[in-house]
């Protein structure tokens, strides 16, 4: 470990996107990213101690991050930030004690907020709002994720510099091939994810129950059990895909749906796109604007509006070889140089 970086990253746990931004900022900046744990999340990945990392990086609690000791974790923090000098500090989260605390400790020039939360989730009013109001009153630099993410600071006043990052990490591409002239006469929509109560999956069996349209459901979670007893024989249920074997799913489809009632990105839209799928989502997941709406690969529904539901589908059928030509253009080598020339701009 250095004794000077160029940036220490306050973050939670090691997913596999995170990772792999990291490692390309860390081509040109010295970077320490520091974790409290690791998570349940099938984002996560386990850093190897035998691979080469372009960043150091440190555990401030070796084990499942829910049920690590807070004061123990900041006590290593603490001990850590004096052995080492940086010019700017990320702190990822708004209610992490440890990070929270060091931010009042640490000089405001160096703080930095990185958001990937949205204004549509965030509770800005009463208590917390007084929380994240301290805590952005403690930094002079932030990155939100994207418009939605930017808001917050806005609504808040928030009088730094802020530099819009357009996305939460960078995510693996394998090698593709894409069917241009894709056009089939019945479209195969396709849904990845959790299945928990914020995807909002009971609204989306409900359409496709009206509609008696194709769709398949990949993924694992509490509703499945309720949700299988809801779907009709058009609705098929794949359980958990590997990440790997992700691709192939993808190629078998025509549209991609999120519907979800909050959704602080959806790194399962990039992915999407990333194999030329056009895109429904809900006007609440946070990378609408800046993967669907601005670069025309689909289209938003208003959330819970059967209506505006069905005219999005009618939308992406009567306009899917626009929409899939506009996803399969999509550059996702200039996307992933803003995000890591926005932690050059910090």
């Amino acid at each position: 470990m250095k004794t000077h970086y160029d940036i220490v990253y306050l973050t939670n746990t090691p997913s596999f996107y995170k990772v792999n931004l990291c490692n390309e900022v860390a081509k040109s900046k010295s970077l320490l990213l520091v974790f409290y744990g690791y998570g349940d999340e099938a984002v996560n990945t386990a850093l190897k101690s035998d691979k080469d990392y372009n960043f150091d990086y440190i555990f401030l609690w070796e084990g499942n991050s829910a049920k690590r000791n807070k004061f123990s974790c900041f006590t290593k923090l603490l001990k850590l930030m004096k052995q080492i000098n940086c010019n700017k500090i990320i702190y990822e989260g708004w209610f992490v004690p440890e990070y929270i605390l060091y931010s009042f400790i640490s000089p405001r020039a160096k703080n930095c907020m990185l958001c990937e939360s949205t204004i549509y989730e965030s509770n800005i009013s009463g208590l917390r709002g007084f929380i994240k109001r301290a805590i952005i009153n403690r930094c002079s630099t932030a990155l939100p994720s994207g418009i939605a993410h930017k808001a917050i600071f806005d609504a808040m006043g928030f009088k730094g510099d802020i530099h819009i990052t357009g996305g939460v990490g960078i995510f693996h591409k394998p090698e593709r091939v894409i069917e241009k002239d894709k056009d089939s006469t019945e479209k195969k929509y396709l849904y990845v994810g959790r299945l928990i109560p914020c995807k909002n999956l009971e609204f989306l069996i409900e359409r496709f129950n009206e509609n008696g349209k194709p769709l398949t459901i990949v993924g694992k979670g509490e509703l499945e059990s309720k949700l299988k007893a809801m779907a009709k024989e058009n609705i098929s249920f794949k359980g958990f895909v590997e990440n790997n074997k992700l691709p192939e799913v993808y190629k078998t489809h025509d549209v991609f749906i999120l519907p979800s009632r909050t959704e602080p990105w959806g790194l399962v839209i990039d992915e999407a796109i990333y194999w030329g799928l056009p895109i429904i989502t809900s006007d609440k997941v946070g990378c609408s604007n800046e993967m669907v709406i601005t670069p025309q690969t689909g289209v938003t529904f208003e959330l819970d509006n059967k209506d505006s539901f069905n005219n999005a589908i009618n939308d992406i059928e009567n306009n899917y070889k626009l929409y899939r030509k506009n996803a399969i253009a999509f550059d996702f080598d200039e996307r992933d140089r803003n995000q890591i020339e926005a932690y050059f701009k910090i």
